[in-house]
Parts: structure tokens; C-alpha cells; sequence
């Protein structure tokens, strides 16, 4: 299924849940999980990672806009283009609020001029790390931006 919304789109799959919403005054915001997520959340996914069970994974890119204080390509958003999560990244010093058995990825970039951060919670499951990590790889690397966004 394709969800599009706010000048970013991305594909998910069977199983998989999104949505694109806008904050005020301020960029859009992408949600992706395998899960079922609520119709209203922080930027960061704090109420539905709290929801995770063993296999899931979520993600919320979110992008910044403030020309005064944010240019592309510079400071914490100088890395260019979007980065690709890799499971040896993942730490739960990485998550935004920390939670038994789960496991957090956070990189802050510039991707066709629009300053973003990407952040992921995966909970793995027996099966390990690795194919949450992969599916969830996936799913990002479907992203796309059209026009730059205005706040």
C-alpha cells in the first residue's frame, strides 16, 4: 500500500501501518510500524513503542524547518542523504524513552534539501535482531520526497 501525504510517501507492506501527519507550524511527520498505531502520538512514537511486543518495529521521520536556526547540510543535519539502519547500530541508549528489551536508532541528516531526523524502536523476538532491522530497512528505503515542505 502506498500512503502518501505533506510531500512524503512510502510503501508498506502487508502487515504494516503508517501514516503521515503534519505538526503546527512545523514539518511533516511519517509513522511506520507493524503494529496498529493510534490516531494521535508524539513526534516520537512514545505511546505506540510503549505498545511493542516481541517482532515489532516502529519508525517516525520527522522533518525540521526553521531558517534561521537550521540550514540543509549543516551541523546535526549535515550528513547527506538518508541514512539506512543497521542492526549493530541499534542500543537502548538510543531511545527517546527507554523500556525492557527494546532497542533504539536515531540519525539526523539532510535528504534533497529537507533536514530530518529518523528515528527507530525495534523489540526483537526470538528470531534476533537482524530480520526487524532489515524489514524496517526496507520499508525506509521507500521514501520519497517531492517538493520541499513548509511549515
Amino acid at each position: 500500500m502506498r500512503l502518501t501525504g505533506h510531500g512524503l510517501a512510502v510503501e508498506l507492506p502487508p502487515g504494516w501501518e503508517g501514516r503521515i501527519t503534519r505538526r503546527h507550524q512545523a514539518g511533516p511527520v511519517l509513522h511506520v510500524a507493524t503494529f496498529p498505531l493510534l490516531p494521535s502520538d508524539g513526534d516520537y512514537g512514545g505511546a505506540a513503542t510503549g505498545r511493542m511486543r516481541p517482532g515489532d518495529a516502529f519508525a517516525a521521520l520527522l522533518e525540521f524547518s526553521d531558517p534561521d536556526r537550521i540550514r540543509p547540510g549543516v551541523g546535526l543535519f549535515g550528513p547527506l542523504g538518508q541514512p539506512a539502519p543497521r542492526p549493530h547500530e541499534f542500543s537502548p541508549s538510543q531511545l527517546q524513552v527507554t523500556r525492557p528489551r527494546q532497542l533504539g536508532w536515531q540519525r539526523f541528516f539532510t535528504a534533497d534539501g529537507r533536514t530530518s531526523c529518523l528515528y527507530a524502536v525495534v523489540q526483537p523476538a526470538a528470531g534476533g535482531i537482524d530480520p526487524l532491522v532489515h524489514a524496517l530497512d526496507r520499508v525506509l528505503a521507500t521514501i520519497e520526497r517531492s517538493a520541499p515542505a513548509s511549515a
